[in-house]
């Protein structure tokens, strides 16, 4: 469902007018990002569509210069998505640590994200899911030392191409989801520098080789029918209480690849910086993610408190 070394690009207020249309969708009992025949993977750069039981570890990233010209390397200890009263609605908490150099290492400050979602138009294979994710003060270590909290809403959507004409079967494959979020920071000034009001988005391509092998033509290569093509898009943008010349856009290009297991998923995409601002040489990111709804659904894989009917 996520994967958060790279963040999970944190709503803004044009997300909001997306709302009424979402809350006409029915939210089913969905495992994972599953919408109509469509499954939507965990995402590396931005987050899928669904909210559901998932624990992702670990995920690693490393960025040869990064936009402010230091080696990077991340590595995310966990992220943990538990449904709480509804298959509909969880929490996710994420921690990790990210290595500098220079500039030291430390551990991130800790995350949790509340998140509704699963709002699904079976036919058209549009799903949608909001979220309000909150970076914690003081939680983290060393270089990583955040003094105040960062608020971010969230919306993600996807949409697939299974409800494309037969002439165009071999299409139908294609999927794609879209992030868009806005970082309130919690002050205004730390030591006398602002700390900006950020917009940040992504967008992925994916052509899935399951979806391919279940809905278009069967894949003879029992290896290959459970890879997803994709590339993932994201940037950065302050938008507000930036020092002056720092409201350059960052982001990235991430093409790569997902093996989608019932149970599980490994995904590897490199990272090419989006431009000069957002760092130089080719990274890479590699993450493991399991669906405990799948792998325990009699545990941690179903709501924490079921409501009774």
């Amino acid at each position: 469902m996520f994967s958060r070394a790279i963040r999970a690009l944190p709503l803004c207020a044009p997300g909001l007018l997306a709302l009424p249309t979402l809350l006409a969708l029915p939210a089913g009992a969905l495992a994972h990002a599953v919408c109509g025949a469509r499954i939507f993977p965990a995402t590396l750069g931005i987050d899928d569509p669904g909210a559901g039981d998932e624990f992702s570890t670990p995920t690693i990233a490393y960025s040869p210069s990064n936009s402010g010209g230091q080696r990077e390397f991340d590595l995310g200890a966990f992220a943990w998505s538990k449904t709480i009263f509804s298959p509909n609605i969880d929490v996710v908490i994420s921690d990790g640590a990210t290595f500098l150099h220079p500039g030291g290492s430390g551990w991130d400050p800790l995350s949790t994200e509340f998140q509704w979602g699963n709002f699904c138009s079976d036919d058209h294979e549009f799903m949608a899911t909001l979220g309000f994710e909150i970076d914690w003060a003081d939680t983290g270590t060393g270089s990583q030392v955040q003094p105040f909290n960062t608020y971010q809403p969230v919306i993600d959507i996807g949409k697939g191409f299974g409800d494309l004409p037969q002439g165009l079967q071999s299409l139908r494959a294609l999927g794609t989801t879209f992030e868009l979020s806005e970082t309130f920071p919690g002050e205004k000034l730390t030591d006398g520098s602002p700390n900006s009001t950020t917009l940040n988005g992504g967008f992925t391509i994916q052509y899935s080789l399951p979806y391919y092998n279940s809905q278009v033509a069967a894949i003879g290569n029992d290896f290959a029918k459970h890879l997803i093509p994709i590339t993932e898009f994201t940037f950065s943008k302050p938008i507000a209480n930036f020092a002056p010349g720092a409201n350059q856009t960052t982001g990235t290009i991430q093409p790569g690849v997902i093996y989608q297991a019932a149970t599980y998923q490994i995904g590897a995409e490199a990272i090419v910086p989006l431009n000069r601002a957002s760092g130089s040489g080719v990274g890479a990111i590699f993450s493991i993610d399991f669906y405990l709804d799948d792998l325990l659904p009699n545990s941690l894989g179903k709501p924490l408190f079921e409501l009774q009917r």
